[in-house]
């Protein structure tokens, strides 16, 4: 009996004690917080929950000076805990202090999930309805971007030209140009200034003329270099004019102002993985992912990236959901011309220099052909030359190999390209045949391509067939039908891909160690 009265006066003086050591714990913690002493304010608030563990202001503070020191995990867990069991009234802030962690580490979904209910519960707050505007935008879901905000267009709060800049945005990205236009014009009024040039860069980026956008984005940075995406937007300009250096480095420089800019992680990661560079590759590609978690695009570079990195079973995993899914609508560029088993166009062109018409329909009949397609003032055409000649020289002898000199994919200086700017490379377009042969002849030059080669005439008419500029390869069997095709270029054509489809020819390298 004595025993059992000597544990309770000893528990008894702890329980009273807990209460007081959290709450001196707790405001120990409050004043070096505020002094901002974050790493004594992150021990002094542990000791408080170490005392009380229910104490839900200080999981709530500990949350935020993690958050200051970014360490967004640990706040997130925190901030977790302090919603099981929290009181209603302080339900909404924790809930808004959560999305905002997940934002800050690019967990965009989650972030979205968690604004979804904050907006519920204070459907005027306008910052909040903005922020899960930018999330819905990130992800790429501009339909609810515009629900969102469309109710908001006719304010004339201080936020309204934000509300513009991202409705607009978001109607022009969602195909709804003439409605995105109309909802940014008050910002193009303003035409001097960064907003509206960036948004004038977007249209020519979407339109397709890439060069003037890198003028464009060019222009906004000497404006105003901190203005969001644009760094992003600059650095997709340029790799679709065929500057993958260029475009490392501008979105290098987007992830220094935003870490989690999904096209700069994902872009970014794509040309590590072109280059090789596995372990580079694979913390943007998982960034990206963390953003748009639906994104087929991202699954399949995890896959391929996994695999390169001996990563079996979350390779598979990647590959798997990215079957479940079924095939993926091709870009609309990439769907012109004859597709992987469609019968492959005939023609019959002058070759580069003398001898007889090069024509299709005879070189097929005697072995499969590999029909390369572009110009010399195409970067992605000179990016992939190296490769092409690597394998003519492996498998010359089993599969024909023509280069066709196509259109000028950079004319002249008013449609230029960076890399044609650093490099040198100008030429005008070509005004008769033996313009364009003499074109041609440099370009076999300077590439160094030792196959046949033919011009298509000033009609362009075989490009257009073939759907091949800027720049394209097509392998074409000897029943005349399309076995292969990829776009050229340091992102899009895969020389593994080309020779694993040779080799389904039944051909085998002539010089396996070539």
């Amino acid at each position: 009996m004595h025993a059992c009265w000597y544990i309770l006066l000893l528990v008894a003086p702890l329980l009273r004690a807990q209460p007081d050591e959290a709450e001196h714990s707790f405001q120990r913690a409050l004043e070096l917080h505020q002094k901002g002493d974050f790493e004594g304010a992150i021990q002094q608030y542990l000791v408080c929950l170490k005392a009380n563990p229910r104490k839900i202001e200080a999981r709530s503070n500990l949350g935020a000076v993690l958050v200051r020191v970014g360490r967004y995990g640990e706040a997130i867990e925190q901030y977790r805990m302090a919603l099981d069991g929290a009181p209603p009234q302080m339900t909404n802030p924790l809930r808004m202090n959560l999305a905002l962690a997940y934002y800050k580490t690019g967990e965009i979904p989650q972030a979205a999930r968690e604004l979804v209910a904050v907006q519920a519960a204070d459907p005027g707050n306008l910052q909040v309805t903005l922020l899960l505007a930018d999330c819905h935008l990130r992800m790429g879901e501009f339909s609810k971007v515009v629900e969102l905000l469309k109710p908001l267009e006719g304010g004339d709060s201080k936020d309204s030209l934000a509300i513009r800049y991202m409705l607009g945005t978001a109607l022009i990205r969602n195909g709804q140009v003439r409605e995105g236009q109309t909802a940014i014009d008050p910002i193009l009024r303003n035409s001097d200034s960064a907003e509206a040039k960036l948004l004038v860069g977007m249209g020519m980026f979407m339109a397709g003329d890439y060069p003037a956008a890198v003028g464009q984005f060019r222009r906004v940075i000497e404006i105003n270099p901190s203005l969001p995406s644009v760094y992003s937007y600059y650095g997709q300009a340029l790799l679709y004019t065929g500057d993958a250096d260029g475009a490392q480095a501008a979105f290098r420089k987007a992830l220094t102002e935003d870490p989690n800019d999904f096209e700069a992680n994902l872009r970014l990661g794509q040309i590590l993985e072109a280059r090789q560079r596995y372990p580079d590759a694979l913390p943007l590609i998982e960034r990206a992912l963390r953003s748009r978690p639906g994104s087929l695009e991202v699954h399949e570079d995890l896959a391929t990236v996994y695999g390169k990195l001996g990563r079996g079973e979350d390779a598979s995993r990647e590959a798997a959901i990215v079957k479940q899914a079924g095939p993926r609508q091709a870009p609309a560029q990439a769907v012109q011309g004859p597709s992987v088993g469609q019968p492959a166009p005939d023609f019959k062109l002058a070759p580069v220099g003398s001898g007889a018409p090069i024509e299709l329909r005879g070189l097929r009949k005697v072995k499969p052909v590999l029909i390369v397609f572009g110009s010399y003032t195409c970067p992605k055409l000179r990016a992939s030359a190296p490769a092409l000649e690597e394998l003519h020289g492996r498998y010359g002898q089993k599969i024909g190999f023509v280069f066709i000199y196509i259109r000028e994919a950079h004319a002249g200086a008013d449609w230029q390209s960076t890399i044609n700017q650093r490099e040198g490379v100008q030429l005008a377009e070509a005004r008769t045949p033996e313009e364009k042969q003499e074109h041609a002849a440099l370009c076999i030059r300077k590439v160094k391509f030792s196959f046949p080669a033919a011009i298509d005439g000033l009609d362009n008419r075989v490009e257009a067939l073939y759907g091949a500029w800027p720049s394209r390869a097509f392998l074409v069997g000897t029943d005349g039908k399309v076995l292969w095709s990829s776009p050229l270029g340091e992102l899009d054509f895969k020389p593994g891909e080309l020779e694993a489809a040779i080799r389904g020819t039944g051909s085998r390298p002539s010089h396996p160690f070539f």
